[in-house]
């Protein structure tokens, strides 16, 4: 991948390449459901210090910007269901729909939670190495009984690692048919099926090839995990990180 895609790990000495990827995991667990429960002020206070963390990780984010940008569209279909779906004093109508103030309100909340879950998500994958995320998965996951922690590791890190991938693999079959000007056709399903179909076919190839590879080096769930140490700076961060989720909890509750 010549250019930075989003969910890729990118290589830095930032705060948040230092941590502690347990401490990572923990946290980005601990924070995505405050967020969906938190109130105006927890989340303003939230995305003042998530563009601090941006600002200082000096990650590239416009190629992960533009692979989704198609986000936007989710975006707006719940900005819209909200603000049509949700009872109260109608503000504007269109034949029979209408839209509400109390809608509008819930429907900007809603996103803004939405985005914030997002960039923390980015933020997570693009300072972790994907063996870094399967070994904090494999530790937490060993405290549950019956759960096959290390299975689950492999199948995470996996994951997070396909991502960019699929992202990838879209981008260079779109810049493909671009050149061909198969953008030039009008019927949006032709457009849509003629990208999925050669997309999948290379994201299965990768995928077995992938396969193919750990198998020919033996690859074991019993690998040796990366070496991962608690420091001071992961213990002041954890106490930041619970001074943040009572902000978003307190938000919630007396909000």
């Amino acid at each position: 991948m010549a250019e930075a895609v989003a969910f890729q790990f990118q290589p830095g000495r930032s705060i948040l390449h230092c941590f502690d990827p347990r401490f990572k995991t923990v946290a980005l667990l601990l924070v995505s459901p405050c967020i969906l429960t938190a109130r105006p002020v927890g989340l303003a206070g939230l995305s003042v210090c998530l563009l601090g963390l941006v600002r200082w990780a000096g990650l590239n984010w416009r190629s992960a910007i533009y692979d989704l940008r198609y986000f936007g569209l989710v975006l707006a279909a719940v900005f819209l269901s909200r603000a049509v779906f949700t009872p109260g004093k109608s503000i504007l109508s269109m034949g029979n729909v209408w839209v509400t103030a109390p809608g509008l309100l819930a429907g900007g909340l809603y996103c803004w939670r939405l985005i914030l879950v997002t960039i923390i998500g980015l933020m997570y994958a693009a300072t972790t190495r994907s063996r870094e995320i399967r070994a904090a998965i494999t530790w937490i996951m060993a405290g549950i009984p019956g759960v096959p922690e290390k299975r689950v590791g492999t199948m995470v890190g996996l994951l997070v690692r396909m991502l960019p991938m699929v992202l990838d693999q879209l981008r260079q079959t779109r810049t493909a048919q671009r050149a061909r000007c198969a953008e030039c056709r009008k019927n949006p399903y032709t457009r849509l099926i003629r990208l999925a179909i050669p997309t999948l076919r290379r994201i299965f190839r990768q995928a077995d090839h992938l396969a193919v590879a750990m198998a020919a080096r033996c690859y074991q769930e019993a690998a040796t995990p990366p070496a991962m140490t608690i420091r001071a700076l992961d213990r002041w961060g954890m106490g930041s990180l619970l001074g943040l989720c009572l902000l978003l909890i307190g938000s919630a509750i007396w909000g």
